[in-house]
């Protein structure tokens, strides 16, 4: 229905049209207008049509989706690989804890045949995290198991019960392992009395009735707790031991001239790998049996040791594969070392913070013997007092690079200033991985610390660690680091964007020229704004070498501000300006 020729004319204008031209346009209005209504009867009945067959549709689906859920491929999975499928549901980065919104209780609560098959699976139940009573850590009973308050309240008795029911809780957990090997995470805050006491002494003798089976323990508790609950164990009982770690926390005003309880877990006849933190980590150790030490293969102290007896250790340790120290000064006034080898057959990696004396820690360097050894961490604090140049003395560490010529792997931090940190490698000729520094501080989320300058909005700026122009080929007598594929870097800062293009490309060149090995990937962190995008010219030069390099440049964040700084010299130490130290 369209308009009639004759009404055209008046849309092109405003004349007033005649009495019939009027009665003309209403009857043809009025036409229209029941037109109208006839389409939008039709449009609400295919509306009321569609809406019908929608919910037809609808109800079909779900009855497709009910068949599906009948013919599920997840129920006619055997048994066997939903107790695999299970397993690999646990927590990777810990131990699982006790709640229903975790698994292995979450997964007791999706159908009844699940929950049974959760339940006849021994591997899921053989890993626990066990907070005693005082911890709150991943508690669900913290308030329930906070001594003060029940105290106050007079509350002794729900105090005890609510701690012998959580008992009865992990008694049945481990029970559902069957015969599977346990690890285990126990922890306490340090927070007990004579009631306490008595409540975590009856967990953990709980515990201690599943010790032939114990692989992996992790064990966090204060140094008098420890005391009062492993004195008089039984190594032997132990059979199954293979993992420990174990950090002894003491009050700040504890007696540090009493004499310690040794670790005797450390004597358990399968024990292969050690962690310890803990306050005269030399004398918990030191009495123990050689025998002991012949065994293990994996060793971490992240409390000190003195310089001294760090190599006194090594030596009993001729299966050590992995090892990771904190050394300090002797405190003894006879400075004297014996310079008997340490020989390390089988060490691949080791990770040395020095805080020692130079003197002793070079005849430790020295003294090591690791013919294996492939991947070397060192942090250095403690440099020569007298920064004249003339009176340069090598860094401890170098009587190592130079005997372990199959180090592939290194990594370089503290105070090591530029002259150190090249004298370290120029001993790296097989080196195909670098890093200097390290990341920003992490807590145990993974989240950077407050501190870090990437997220305060004040940062002080120090000089950079360590000159990265030295790696360009040509810019000294010797070729630094030929085989370097991997490159990282923390904390720059006077280190511009142009450079490190020019670096780079010196290296891409180097390797065309065959003179070095292609890079690989660098991954550098910037105390500063991104000066230019060098990406294009990288991924271009690249291409060009038949290569490709992976970047990961990470600046500071916009919006941040930061403050130049020179560092001061340490009355303590002696240190100027002008070291270049890494910090």
């Amino acid at each position: 229905m369209n308009l009639k020729p004759g009404f055209a004319a008046f849309l092109q204008n405003n004349d007033v049209p005649a009495e019939f031209t009027i009665l003309e346009v209403t009857e043809s209005l009025n036409a229209s207008l029941h037109e109208l209504q006839k389409v939008d009867a039709e449009i609400q009945q295919l509306l009321e049509l569609m809406e019908t067959v929608e919910m037809r549709r609808q109800r079909i689906r779900e009855v497709i989706s009910d068949h599906k859920v009948i013919l599920s491929p997840v129920r006619r999975l055997p048994p066997d690989v939903l107790h695999e499928i299970f397993f690999h549901c646990l927590p990777t980065d810990r131990n699982p804890v006790m709640k229903h919104s975790e698994s292995p209780l979450l997964l007791t609560r999706i159908c009844h045949s699940w929950r049974a098959i959760a339940l006849s699976s021994p591997r899921i139940w053989s890993k626990v995290h066990v907070p005693l009573p005082g911890d709150h850590t991943f508690s669900e009973w913290s308030y329930a198991l906070d001594y003060h308050t029940v105290i106050k309240d007079g509350h002794r008795q729900s105090f005890a019960d609510v701690v012998r029911s959580r008992c009865d809780a992990i008694r049945r957990w481990l029970s559902r392992s069957g015969a599977c090997p346990l690890s285990l995470s126990i922890g306490h805050s340090g927070d007990y009395s004579s009631l306490g006491i008595e409540l975590i002494q009856e967990m953990f003798d709980m515990l201690l009735s599943f010790a032939d089976r114990w692989r992996d323990i992790d064990l966090s508790i204060p140094e008098d707790i420890y005391n009062d609950l492993l004195d008089g164990i039984n190594p032997a009982t132990f059979c199954s031991l293979k993992s420990l770690k174990i950090a002894l926390s003491s009050q700040e005003f504890a007696d540090w001239e009493a004499e310690p309880i040794p670790i005797r877990l450390l004597a358990a006849p399968s024990l292969r790998r050690v962690t310890i933190s803990a306050r005269q980590t030399s004398r918990l150790t030191g009495n123990l049996a050689q025998p002991i030490w012949h065994r293990i293969t994996h060793l971490t102290f992240t409390s000190s040791t003195t310089d001294k007896y760090l190599l006194v250790l090594l030596r009993q340790c001729p299966n050590l594969v992995f090892g990771e120290f904190m050394t300090s000064f002797s405190r003894w006034a006879d400075q004297t070392v014996d310079k008997e080898e340490a020989f390390l057959p089988r060490l691949e990696t080791l990770a040395i913070n020095d805080f020692g004396a130079r003197e002793i820690m070079t005849i430790v360097f020295n003294a090591i013997k690791a013919p294996a050894l492939t991947r070397l961490l060192y942090q250095w604090f403690n440099p020569p007092l007298n920064s004249n140049s003339s009176l340069f003395l090598p860094t401890p560490v170098i009587p190592l690079l130079e005997n372990s010529a199959l180090i592939s792997d290194l990594s370089l931090s503290g105070e090591l200033s530029s002259q150190h940190t090249r004298e370290c490698l120029q001993r790296g000729e097989r080196v195909t991985r670098v890093v200097f520094g390290g990341p920003p501080s992490t807590n145990v989320s993974g989240h950077q610390v407050s501190h870090s300058p990437f997220m305060d909005p004040d940062v002080v700026i120090r000089p950079d660690t360590f000159d990265l122009r030295i790696l360009s080929i040509g810019s000294g007598a010797v070729t630094l680091l030929p085989r370097l594929e991997y490159l990282e870097a923390y904390h720059l800062s006077r280190l511009t964007d142009e450079a490190l293009l020019d670096i780079i490309t010196s290296r891409i060149n180097g390797f065309k020229r065959g003179e070095t090995a292609a890079l690989k990937s660098l991954k550098l962190s910037f105390k500063r704004k991104r000066q230019k995008d060098i990406t294009e010219d990288v991924s271009r030069l690249a291409k060009e070498a038949g290569i490709e390099v992976k970047l990961d440049l990470t600046y500071l964040m916009e919006g941040c501000k930061f403050v130049e700084h020179t560092p001061q010299p340490l009355l303590t130490s002696g240190f100027s300006p002008n070291n270049d130290m890494w910090y």
